[in-house]
């Protein structure tokens, strides 16, 4: 090939041959038949995609999933009388629910989600932004802005200070360059920041002043089985509220035959009260225990009795045989181990499986945190179908790892009682010519 005639690939032929394999591979998968408008553009076609094969947020490739390291055997209670949770003998299941700060982001109106107009420098969708036209971007005033700012001429010096804080000459930017988290160093301000705890009351939404940027989603909120396999995810804006974690768990689970014995998730203590107070899912309590990851769990406090009661991930008591299992130890002393693993990645990008085939969930989380400033610059529609594809492809390789384990399992099992049988011959033939 003559190279002087050769064309650079870059970044948006990658992304439209990503685009374009995954639909067709997910719309195959789903036996799908997708047509599109001709000639439409690649932005479009992320979100007609994702409205056909979406599913709002659910894994097709899930479905039905089970495994040995996502199901127990039902192990009763020395006194079955006791046990309030009815699961009929069923084989227990648990799926982890977790979440990272990060998200695109969309309309900068209150309470508005939906995408931006300009998603490189916009705050508005399209139709807040013919709403507010030429007006002041300060909420509450009416005035006319400027030309080439945001404000009007009594607000313009906020308008000033704002683009002074974004610029990547400011301080701010030097800061967010050199700090490394939880860095505290002595020439830089001291920043106190106050994340959302697991465990903690929701405080109360933050009220913006101006509209001088777009809001972001929250966080991405996912579920997963403790193999690893991705049920659903979705977007929460504003916080973690226990109202959204329930209405996404009844989205995903829409009949109760389908809800897991046991739902893991950092925030279960904040979901119980919330749920026991409100009485909305009370019906959630007949099948259901919400209990903490493993992870969170040794942060909480001892002497908060109902955590301690009813989140406890391994009890050692026997009031929850079905989160803890017998084993030996390396002595061949006899003890007990966790059932499942409440340490599930909820993010698991394929890379790292095929990097260290684990699923250490903090670890994942941090490491796509990383990527949060180029995801943030990301439509909303893009982002769902590259969230949704990856979480897709990572569910496609962890059920094939496990097909291959399995049938790896029953080849040994098979050879096995082929060199037994080959034993017995060999001996019988031994006895014969001995008589």
């Amino acid at each position: 090939m003559n190279l002087e005639y050769s064309a650079k690939l870059d970044r948006r032929h990658i992304w439209q041959a990503f685009v374009q394999e995954s639909v067709r591979s997910i719309a195959a998968d789903q036996n799908v038949y997708l047509e599109l408008n001709e000639n439409l553009p690649i932005d479009e076609v992320t979100k007609a995609a994702f409205t056909a094969l979406g599913q709002n947020g659910i894994i097709y490739a899930a479905n039905g999933h089970t495994c040995a390291e996502c199901t127990q055997p039902y192990r009763p209670l020395v006194n079955e009388d006791s046990d309030n949770m009815d699961i009929d003998q069923a084989d227990v299941t648990m799926h982890v629910v977790d979440g990272i700060v990060m998200g695109p982001t969309h309309c900068a109106f209150k309470n508005c989600e939906s995408d931006l107009l300009n998603a490189r420098g916009g705050s508005f969708c399209a139709i807040h932004e013919r709403e507010y036209g030429s007006k002041c971007r300060i909420i509450g005033c009416h005035n006319n802005k400027v030309h080439l700012t945001q404000a009007c001429q009594l607000h313009k010096s906020e308008w000033n200070k704002h683009t002074h804080n974004q610029s990547p000459g400011a301080l701010a930017g030097v800061q967010r360059m050199l700090r490394r988290p939880a860095e505290n160093l002595e020439w830089l301000p001291n920043v106190q920041r106050n994340p959302l705890p697991h465990d903690g009351p929701v405080p109360p939404d933050k009220e913006n002043k101006h509209y001088f940027s777009p809001n972001c989603f929250y966080c991405v909120e996912t579920v997963c089985a403790p193999c690893g396999t991705v049920i659903a995810w979705t977007k929460f804006a504003k916080s973690e509220f226990p109202t959204k974690i329930m209405n996404f768990l009844n989205s995903i689970y829409p009949t109760r035959e389908l809800w897991p014995a046991y739902i893991c998730i950092d925030k279960a203590y904040t979901v119980l009260k919330f749920n026991v107070n409100n009485g909305a899912y009370a019906d959630w309590f007949e099948t259901t225990r919400f209990v903490v990851d493993a992870y969170h769990y040794i942060n909480h406090k001892a002497t908060d009795n109902i955590c301690r009661t009813w989140c406890n991930p391994t009890p050692s008591d026997g009031s929850a045989p079905n989160l803890v299992i017998p084993a030996t130890d390396k002595s061949g002393n006899p003890c007990l181990k966790q059932a499942f693993n409440t340490q599930a990645s909820v993010f698991v990008i394929l890379l790292i499986i095929l990097l260290n085939g684990k699923y250490p969930c903090e670890q994942l989380n941090l490491w796509l945190g990383g990527y949060q400033s180029i995801l943030k610059r990301i439509t909303p529609g893009n982002i769902n179908w590259f969230l949704h594809t990856m979480l897709y492809y990572h569910t496609k390789h962890v059920l094939r790892k496990q097909a291959l384990k399995k049938e790896k399992q029953e080849r040994k099992i098979e050879d096995d009682i082929s060199d037994n049988s080959q034993d017995e011959d060999s001996e019988i033939e031994d006895l014969n010519s001995v008589d």
